[in-house]
Formats: structure tokens, C-alpha cells, sequence
């Protein structure tokens, strides 16, 4: 059996409807009564829907959220948060002023953008996060920002990511319930979804061989790569399908599989 079991959520554990299918919760249920601990490893927020999730996959468990930036429990109780240099998240801000691109910037406890769009709302409702408007720089002056996030069309995410200051991480990903958008997700230098898996495994005493991670996009590789059992969905980016085994597609319960396998595994 496979100890610890981390899940990536848009496009592995939630697909269109935005919510976590009842199979997957039933699998779910099954597997924590046999011993195996389950995580989230997202970029959401840890509030919302993906606090809801964490919770009931794993109230007693450290879970990731923030792409890495913030690894903590569902009660409040943290393990680590790091936040963006100042001058890393008011360079993030002009760019995002220059492009015309939806910013987001999370601190541990709330969402904030530059105005409320049309956009802004509908990802908020996503989420379950409500996105306060306010000046930007003025949350880059005096509150730590742990992670900006541009909100922008499929095509248009990766110019708009390598444009980004040398001193902060980046990652792509998609949601299945805002189809046509794309999120490039910023954390500081060194701060992924692999560091926080490693800090979430070293937190809980469990090898990193003895770990699966279950993922969908280019914002999970390197979590991927960090664990000893990765697996992927069917609806995965393409070059990850070509690397990594896949447990089927997030629209028919893919996840599933992932579990039932972390069950049979020695």
C-alpha cells in the first residue's frame, strides 16, 4: 500500500462541473479507512472550495496549496508559507497593467485584484474565494503576497510568462471549468509544487519513493518527478502523457484508478 497519495484538483479531481464526482469520494473513503493519507497539492487558495476538498479528503492531514507557496492544515495551522519579494510582485503588477491581463494576488488569507471583470468574477465563483478590489501595490506594500497569478486566454500564457522577473517561479496550468483560459501561476524563486511535496513528505515522515502524485498539467512535472509512483489523467497535457503512466480521463472518475493502485502497490 502507498502511504501518502497527493492530488493535484483542476483537471484531476475536478473536472467541468467544478465539483469532485461522488465516485471519487466514495474511492476516497475507501482508501482512508485502509491507512493511506490523502492531500491536495493546487494552486487554489487554501480557502474556498479547495479548503471544502482538502477537508474532507484529509482533515488531519498537512495539504499544499498556492502552487507550493503555502503548506498547511485545514485548521489554520501552518507548516510553512513563503511570500514574493516586494519588488518581484510590483514588477508582476506593471506587466500585468501593460498586457491588459487579469492579475491575482493571493496573501494566506484573501484574493485581491487590481478591478472586478467579468472574468475575476467568474473564476472567483470557481474557486468559492470572493477577489476584493483594491490598489495592488498597495497589498504588495504591506501584506506578503505568496503568489500572483495572471488569468488570460489559451496562447497568450506563455509570452505573457516569459516576460515575468528572473527572481520568481512560474508555472502554467488550465481549468476543465474555464475552458479557454489559461493560469501562469508566480511563487518565488524555488517555490513549487515539487518543494512543497518534499516539505509535506519530510512533514509527515514518509519516503519520497513512497509517495504518489497524481497531476494533469506543466504545473505538475515537478512534483512528478520528485515522487516515486507518478501517474497522470488522460486529459493530461500530451507531453506528460508520453512520460508518465495514466489512470484515465477527470470526466470519468480517472482518479479513481490512482487510488485503487496506491491500494494494490507494495
Amino acid at each position: 500500500m502507498i502511504p501518502l497519495v497527493v492530488f493535484d484538483l483542476d483537471g484531476t479531481l475536478i473536472g467541468s462541473s467544478g465539483q469532485v464526482k461522488s465516485c471519487i469520494w466514495e474511492a476516497a473513503e475507501e482508501a482512508v479507512a485502509a491507512g493511506v493519507k490523502i492531500a491536495v497539492c493546487t494552486g487554489r487558495p487554501g480557502l474556498g472550495v479547495a479548503l471544502k476538498v482538502a477537508k474532507r479528503l484529509g482533515a488531519g492531514n498537512a495539504h499544499v496549496f498556492q502552487s507550493g507557496a503555502h503548506v498547511g492544515y485545514t485548521d489554520g495551522r501552518t507548516v510553512k508559507v513563503t511570500a514574493l519579494k516586494e519588488a518581484d510582485t510590483r514588477k508582476i503588477i506593471e506587466l500585468s497593467r501593460q498586457a491588459g491581463a487579469v492579475l491575482e494576488l493571493y496573501t494566506p488569507n484573501s484574493l485581491y485584484v487590481e478591478r472586478t471583470t467579468e472574468l475575476s468574477e467568474r473564476h472567483s465563483a470557481i474557486i468559492g474565494v470572493a477577489a476584493l478590489a483594491r490598489d495592488l501595490e498597495d497589498v504588495a506594500a504591506n501584506e506578503p503576497v505568496v503568489r500572483a497569478q495572471w488569468v488570460v486566454p489559451v496562447g497568450t500564457e506563455v509570452a505573457l510568462a516569459d516576460q515575468a522577473p528572473a527572481g520568481v517561479q512560474r508555472s502554467h496550468a488550465i481549468s476543465p471549468a474555464l475552458p479557454g483560459m489559461a493560469f501562469v501561476s508566480l511563487t518565488r524563486e524555488g517555490v513549487s509544487k515539487a518543494s512543497a511535496v518534499r516539505q509535506l513528505a519530510e512533514h509527515m515522515r514518509i519516503p519520497l519513493e513512497r509517495v504518489m502524485a497524481v497531476g494533469d498539467s506543466e504545473g505538475d512535472l515537478p512534483m512528478l518527478l520528485e515522487v516515486g509512483q507518478p501517474r497522470i489523467m488522460a486529459n493530461a497535457d500530451p507531453e506528460l502523457l508520453r512520460q508518465f503512466p495514466n489512470v484515465g480521463h477527470v470526466e470519468e472518475c480517472g482518479a479513481v484508478l490512482a487510488l485503487t493502485e496506491a491500494l494494490q502497490l507494495p
